[in-house]
């Protein structure tokens, strides 16, 4: 009766161990290594669309009456300088090589269609 026991113990302890454990094994084995370029792209990926939305909501906060005329203009100045920073990080990184520079104020204008279409 007590092997009887300690057998279901062992055996359920067992799968316990391979329901933890399973989410490391992806795939690609034990903890697969994550290509740094391809995160950094998706991180200024990220840092780009939450700069986008920014100044979208920036801009509904300045046509509503929420910000002065001097309060917008700094803002989105700042703002823009950091968009265009992280699209030409972009560029940088994924080896465009045009000579154009990407047009951050006809990008964001995209996103507000995409966003409200």
């Amino acid at each position: 009766m007590v092997f009887i026991v300690f057998l279901w113990i062992v055996i359920l302890g067992i799968m316990v161990l391979v329901y933890v454990t399973f989410p490391l094994f992806g795939r690609s084995g034990i903890f697969p290594e994550a290509d740094p370029t391809e995160a950094r792209m998706q991180t200024l990926s990220l840092e780009r669309e939450q700069s986008y939305s920014a100044l979208v909501d920036l801009d509904e906060d300045y046509e509503s009456g929420k910000l002065s005329e001097n309060d917008y203009k700094e803002l989105r100045d700042a703002l823009l300088q950091e968009t265009a920073d992280i699209v030409s990080q972009l560029e940088a990184d994924s080896q465009l090589e045009t000579a154009a520079k990407t047009d951050v104020e006809a990008e964001i204008e995209r996103y507000k269609q995409q966003k409200s279409g």
